[in-house]
């Protein structure tokens, strides 16, 4: 907005509306969180686990870290976090290349449509760290994941690593 320029915000809020006036008649589960390491992007137990995800017909949100390559060092803590911020975007779009059904997204709205209709999405997070009024207070991967499923209310947050079997641990009955 410009000098003199009027903004405004809109919020929604589905406890305050009356029945049938814009509020879903079934609200969406809760999302999983799930934080995959970066082995288990390269492994080929991937696209099942992908598999059972889909197959639990909750919304979840994979959350990624930083790519293993290295990448620019700039000597200035927040200079230094967006380059990271965008790195970890780039894990996100790699991950994405790898099973087509990843949607990546960047923003509350998408992340919350996703929810409703209970897909797979994959977290790019400089938009939403960048613009939060309560910014996370440590900006390594795990810590922006747990802020994530704090701000998403998730049902469940599961990280997958190197010594992960052959499924996600995905109990749906506690989910739904």
């Amino acid at each position: 907005l410009g000098p003199g320029a009027l903004g405004g915000e809109i919020v929604r809020d589905a406890v305050s509306m009356p029945r049938g006036v814009g509020v879903p008649d079934e609200i969406a589960p809760p999302p999983v969180m799930i934080f995959l390491s970066n082995a288990a992007i390269a492994s080929p137990r991937l696209a099942g686990w992908i598999d059972g995800i889909a197959a639990a017909e909750v919304p979840a949100i994979l959350c990624v870290g930083l790519p293993e390559a290295t990448r620019i060092e700039t000597g200035h803590m927040p200079t230094q976090r967006r380059v990271d911020l965008l790195a970890i975007e780039q894990n996100a779009w790699a991950l994405a290349a790898r099973d087509p059904r990843c949607v990546v997204v960047d923003s509350r709205t998408e992340l919350d449509w996703a929810r409703g209709k209970r897909r797979i999405s994959v977290w790019a997070p400089s938009k939403m760290i960048l613009d939060a009024t309560d910014k996370p207070t440590a900006f390594d991967p795990e810590a922006l994941a747990r802020w994530l499923a704090e701000h998403m209310e998730a049902g469940a947050v599961i990280a997958v690593g190197t010594d992960t079997g052959g499924a996600l641990p995905l109990d749906v009955e506690t989910l739904v």
